[in-house]
Formats: C-alpha cells, sequence, structure tokens
C-alpha cells in the first residue's frame, strides 16, 4: 500500500521525528517513542492526520488492556513487523505520531489514552475503534469517568469508524450507543463500581449472573454479536470458537477475543486470528519470567482498582509469593488513595511483600485488610524477601518499569545477586495481620456502629477507608463494632453512631445529596451521632454547592458553609492542615492528605473551620473544612485517615463520650511524616527556584 505524498511541512516535521528519536535512543535518554512525536507537533500541528492518510487505522482505547489488546491485533493483523504500532505502549499523539513516522505504508493499529480518543479519531478518521473499558484512573490528572464516558459519547456519534464495544460495561454502551456502526462483544469484567448507576436516568443498574445488566429506564446490554464464555467466543449465529492465549487471567482472554473480533471487522478470518494471537506470550514486559536468585519472577502490570481486583482475583488462588510494589510518579498519578478500592483482603494466608517508593501507604492499606506482610523500598531487595521458587511481582506503572530496567540491568552471565543491605534497602520487620471488621448491610446490635454513606455515589477517591479504618481502630482496642454500607437505594440507617460522607462526581454528588434532605442523617446528628464527610461530602453536609451546570443544589445543613465554583485552577495535590477546630495530640497536627476539587468553601460568620492551611488550597481562603459539634468536614479527602490516625481516634472519641488509649501506630505516624517531609522538601525546592529566577 503506498500512502499519499506528504507536503513538504509534514516530510521534514517526519524526519524530525526520526532524528529526534534516534538521538534519544543513541544517548540514553529512553526509546524515543514520544519525544520524536513532540517535536514533529511542534513543526507540523496537522502532523498527525498527514501520516495517517490512506492507509486503514485502528484505534484502542479503554482505561485497561489497551496494551495488550493493540499487541494482539498486530499479530493478528500480520504482526508488529507488517502494522505501524508502538511496542512502548505510547499512547498519546505524541506516541501515535512516532508510530506512524517509523512506516509511512503499513496499516496502523494504535494504542490511545481513553482522554485523547476524540482528538484522534477526527485527526485519523480510522476504519476500526476499539473499546475495552471504562474505570476510574489517575483522578489527580484524568477526568472523572463519566466525565469520559460523556466525551467519547459525543465523539464517536459523528465517527465514520466501525465501533466494536465491550457491551458487559454500561459506561461503553453509553459512550458508544450513538456510532453509527457499533458490533457490540459480550467480553465480561468483575468492576462494576463505577457504574452502580445508570448515565441516563441515575437509577440503579442490576447485573445479572449471566452478564446482561439494565436499568430502569430501559438502558440494557444490546443484542451481542459475540459473546465471551470461558474460553469460547459464542457467535450471534451460534458458532463457538476457542480463544486460547498464553498470556494469563480472564482478562487476557477477554483482550485476545476482542482483538480477533476486530481483526475480523478489518478482513482478517476469525478463526486465523484467534490462532495468531497464540504466538504473544509478553507484552512490552508484561507476564515476563525472570530468573532471579533460585525464583522465578512473573511480572504483573496494574493500574488502578479495576486492574488490581481482576489480578487479585487471579493470583489469590496460586500458592506463590507475591511483592506488590506502589509508586506515585505522574505517569501513576500522584494520589494512591484507590488503594482502598483493591480487594487485598483476598489475600489472606499468602507471603506478602509491599514495595515501590510508596510502600508506606501500600502497608498501611494491608494492616487494614488484615494481611501479614513484609517490607521493603528496594524492589530487588522485596523479590528477594520473597525467597525461592515462584513469585508475582504486581506493580503499578512506574515501578513495573523501574524494575525492568534494573533486571535487564543486570551484567550477563553473572550470578544474580540482590543488593546488600543498607543504603535505602533495609529490610523490615514483619507486619502482623490486625483481625479486620466484616461489613454488613444493615444494622445490628453492636456497641459502635460506623456508617458509609452512599459508597455507591460518594466512593470515587477509595472514601469507604474511612469508615473501614473507624472499625478496625475500635476493634483492635476490644471495642464490639459494626460496619454497614448504606447504598443510596435504601434507607439510610439512622441508628449510625459514627457517619462517613466521601468523594463522588458531579451528578452522583447531587443525587446523594436528594437523597440525605430527607433527613434521615440530620435526625441521626440531632440524636448525637458523629460525621465526618470529604471532599464532595464536605460540601453536601453544607448549605449548597454547584451542580453539574453550575445550578445551585440544596445541601443537608448540617454545617454553614456554602460552595462556589472557584475561579481558577482546580485545586489537586497535598493538603497540609494545622488544626484549631478539634483536640489532637501536639504531635498530631498538621493533618496530611491530598486534595481535588474545583470548589471553594465560604464559612458562615461562626463557624469554626478544622484548621489552617499551611500547604494546599482547602477552602480556598487559608483554612480547610469546618466543624459545628460532632459535625466535621475537610478538603482531605478519601482515605484521609490513614496517615492521621490520631483524628481518627478523636472521630471515635467524640462516638463513644472518652479519650481513648492509645494504639501502637508507629507506620501510620511514619506514613504522615513521610507525606509532611516531602511537602516540604517541594516547598524548599520551589522557594529555591524562584530566588534563583530572580522571583
Amino acid at each position: 500500500m503506498r500512502s499519499r505524498a506528504l507536503s513538504r511541512r509534514a516530510a521534514a516535521a517526519r524526519r524530525a521525528v526520526l532524528l529526534s528519536a534516534a538521538v534519544s535512543r543513541r544517548s540514553g535518554f529512553g526509546g524515543g517513542s514520544t519525544i520524536g512525536g513532540h517535536v514533529g507537533l511542534a513543526l507540523d500541528p496537522g502532523l498527525l492526520g498527514a501520516l495517517g492518510a490512506n492507509r486503514p487505522i485502528a484505534l484502542v482505547s479503554g482505561t485497561n488492556g489497551k496494551t495488550t489488546t493493540t499487541r494482539l491485533l498486530a499479530e493478528a493483523l500480520g504482526g508488529p513487523g507488517r502494522v505501524a504500532t508502538s511496542s512502548a505502549g505510547a499512547n498519546m499523539a505524541a506516541g501515535i505520531v512516532s508510530a506512524l513516522a517509523a512506516d509511512l505504508t503499513s496499516p496502523g493499529v494504535l494504542e490511545v489514552d481513553e482522554g485523547y480518543l476524540g482528538l484522534v479519531d477526527t485527526s485519523l478518521h480510522p476504519s476500526l475503534i476499539v473499546l475495552l473499558n471504562l474505570s476510574r484512573d489517575q483522578l489527580d490528572r484524568v477526568s472523572e469517568v463519566r466525565m469520559v464516558a460523556q466525551r467519547w459519547r459525543e465523539a464517536l456519534a459523528g465517527t465514520s469508524a466501525v465501533v466494536l464495544a465491550n457491551a458487559d460495561d454500561p459506561l461503553v454502551v453509553f459512550a458508544a450507543e450513538l456510532a453509527p456502526q457499533v458490533i457490540w462483544a459480550g467480553a465480561g469484567g468483575l468492576w462494576h463500581l463505577d457504574a452502580h448507576h445508570c448515565p441516563h436516568c441515575e437509577g440503579p443498574i442490576e447485573f445479572a449472573a449471566d452478564g446482561s445488566w439494565s436499568s430502569p429506564c430501559g438502558f440494557a446490554r444490546p443484542a451481542l454479536a459475540a459473546a465471551l464464555d470461558r474460553e469460547e467466543l459464542v457467535l450471534a449465529d451460534g458458532r463457538r470458537l476457542p480463544v486460547r492465549t498464553e498470556l494469563p487471567g480472564r482478562f487476557n482472554t477477554a483482550n485476545a477475543a476482542l482483538a480477533a473480533l476486530g481483526a475480523e471487522a478489518l478482513g482478517v478470518d476469525l478463526g486465523a486470528a484467534l490462532e495468531s494471537i497464540r504466538a504473544v506470550r509478553e507484552v512490552a514486559g508484561r507476564f515476563s519470567v525472570h530468573e532471579l536468585d533460585g525464583a522465578e519472577v512473573r511480572l504483573l502490570l496494574a493500574k488502578n482498582p479495576a486492574g488490581w481486583t481482576e489480578l487479585i482475583g487471579l493470583l489469590a488462588t496460586e500458592p506463590a509469593a507475591l511483592v506488590v510494589a506502589i509508586n506515585a510518579q505522574d505517569a501513576d498519578g500522584h494520589d494512591p488513595s484507590w488503594l482502598w478500592d483493591v480487594p487485598f483482603e483476598s489475600l489472606a494466608g499468602h507471603r506478602v511483600i509491599a514495595t515501590g517508593e510508596r510502600w508506606r501507604d501500600l502497608s498501611v492499606r494491608l494492616q487494614h485488610a488484615g494481611i501479614e506482610h513484609e517490607s521493603s523500598p528496594d524492589q530487588l531487595r522485596a523479590l528477594g524477601l520473597a525467597g525461592t521458587g515462584r513469585v508475582e511481582y504486581v506493580g503499578n506503572y512506574t515501578a513495573f518499569q523501574e524494575l525492568r530496567r534494573r533486571l535487564d540491568a543486570r551484567p550477563a552471565g553473572r550470578a544474580h545477586s540482590l543488593p546488600a543491605t543498607g543504603h535505602g534497602a533495609p529490610r523490615l520487620a514483619p507486619r502482623p495481620g490486625r483481625p479486620v471488621v466484616g461489613i454488613t448491610k444493615n444494622a445490628g446490635p453492636s456497641a459502635l456502629r460506623v456508617v458509609a454513606v452512599h459508597p455507591d455515589l460518594l466512593g470515587t477517591y477509595g472514601d469507604v477507608g474511612n469508615a473501614r479504618i473507624l472499625a478496625n481502630r475500635a476493634l483492635w482496642r476490644g471495642i464490639e463494632v459494626e460496619l454497614v454500607l448504606a447504598g443510596a437505594d435504601e434507607p439510610l440507617p439512622s441508628s449510625g453512631d459514627i457517619y462517613c460522607l466521601g468523594g463522588g462526581e458531579d451528578g452522583p454528588q447531587v443525587q446523594s445529596a436528594a437523597a440525605l434532605r430527607e433527613g434521615s442523617l440530620a435526625r441521626a446528628v440531632a440524636g448525637g451521632a458523629v460525621v465526618f464527610a470529604v471532599c464532595a461530602g464536605y460540601q453536601i453536609i453544607g448549605e449548597g454547592f454547584p451542580g453539574p451546570t453550575g445550578e445551585l443544589v440544596a445541601g443537608v445543613g448540617l454545617l454553614d458553609v456554602s460552595t462556589v465554583r472557584g475561579g481558577g485552577r482546580r485545586a489537586v495535590g497535598e493538603l497540609a492542615v494545622g488544626v484549631t477546630g478539634l483536640e489532637l495530640p501536639p504531635d498530631a497536627s498538621p493533618l496530611s492528605g491530598f486534595e481535588n476539587h474545583g470548589g471553594r468553601t465560604i464559612l458562615g460568620a461562626g463557624t469554626q473551620p478544622l484548621g489552617r492551611v499551611s500547604a494546599g488550597v482547602g477552602n480556598g481562603s487559608g483554612t480547610d473544612g469546618a466543624r459545628s459539634g460532632k459535625v466535621i468536614g475537610t478538603y482531605l479527602h478519601g482515605p484521609a485517615l490513614a496517615r492521621n490516625p490520631a483524628l481518627a481516634d478523636a472521630l471515635l472519641g467524640l462516638a463513644l463520650g472518652r479519650v481513648l488509649e492509645p494504639l501502637p501506630d508507629e507506620e501510620e505516624q511514619a506514613l504522615r511524616r513521610e507525606r509532611l517531609e516531602a511537602l516540604d522538601h517541594r516547598s524548599r525546592r520551589a522557594r529555591l527556584g524562584r530566588v534563583r529566577a530572580g522571583r
């Protein structure tokens, strides 16, 4: 296939792409998969469309599985050598330009970041778009899930491509249902926490055992052209074809099925596509196996709760030791609140080692999951702690890539020695597992009831973690406790002792406020209950807040505060609050946490803030949060109590009417100090930079 001749400007920009990438590789700065694209787009902003003209293009997008499905689809179309694709997973405009610039004639098979799908579709006019799934991911960098689904919906309504969509994900169906040509495939998925409620009517979505789903307004899974049944692809005409892959897990079987169906849409025989896919044994290092000092280590990548849930479902049944690694760099998202949405409780009985730059966040989460574990900040040392035999390693993006580089850098032919203890890589004492509180739907008799309010609407940032932390800290003191998840579709129990409200997207926030205005929460407060509300929950318990289109939405009125839209950039980042509105031990302040909101909250006359802001935005006036009696709100979002155990104990003390004896909180306190020190370090660097710049 011959491509249309490039204009002089596009041809010059393409040469700059290739030259920049080559220089980057030779100098050791990187693989060149994005830097060249940035240079080319700077020289010719229309380069993406020029490179994609007059050849078939397939795009693959979704929150999880993009890189793997793209690789499998490329294999089904003849292999990476016969298509233009990026093996490095560079999925934004610059990376896509680099992939197309390297090969001007072959069909393109391109992974696309979910936030860029509309732009890439408009520029490239693809023949095929494969949509895998949508779930929460990097919420400090990427829009919330429903916003992404709405943008997809608007873009796909006018696409000329055939859209192959996973019909088992309601948000994908919402996004694709207006596209002119859609092939609906049932690929399954374990994660439903971002699709509790219908994007059309806000009613509950009911999921059936056979994978079908529906909402009260009639929004439902469409008729399928194909569906995955374990390891068989069942077609609408009754044929059943085996789906076999060398890659582990149900999710990879689903990726293989969608890749094969995508190849069929591009003219490849379906059976031949399924057979070709079997040749793929690893994808950009994912699923590769390495020998290390008597251990056989398999590398797995998971970036968000949905991906971790799938992998833990696979590994919970395996006898291998497990090393889990968490970083929080730009490519990962700086907020690890999502750890509290991952079902680590399923790993009970496994040998678990926590590692990575944010190993302390992970270690505290494992403690509250009741998982006995060891920790080391050094990833190779952590692998050594796992012992010999089979070891499964799961890391998020930059942790995974760092370990790959270190493993690849080992000298050939030499023994695989681990780094010596010390030099920032100590072996730390095992953390014994603690009992953890089970979750119930309805409150029964107990000494203390902790209620997570509307976790289906207000659980975007791992917010149920706060209720879990309170319940566990009570249990660890021998206090009988019950943890209740109170969904929005059921009456809110009025007999709780502590109510926790979390963060949520704009639409669900409005829905939660409407349900709570019924009065159950206000009656519980009148009866002496404690309320701890973070992020959107904080806005809800005030007098009012802005809705999705800026309209004023009435709150519950438990605090004399009102929220308006902020006039500047969204407040995203670390937040430190020196407490003034609550009695805490002297060494417990400032509080440490993360904020992610676009509101500015105004306190009424006489309303006391929770504290003064020393870093971050908070209310937007130098303060954060508010308190009235036993009702406390704050912009320290998600599982804020994980870093601030003294605040958790103060809430328990308010509910129980007494001061509690301290627990051994060395891990939690070390996590809080680490985050505050990191914040102080960044602040000093910023001040130094301003001085050097003469500002």
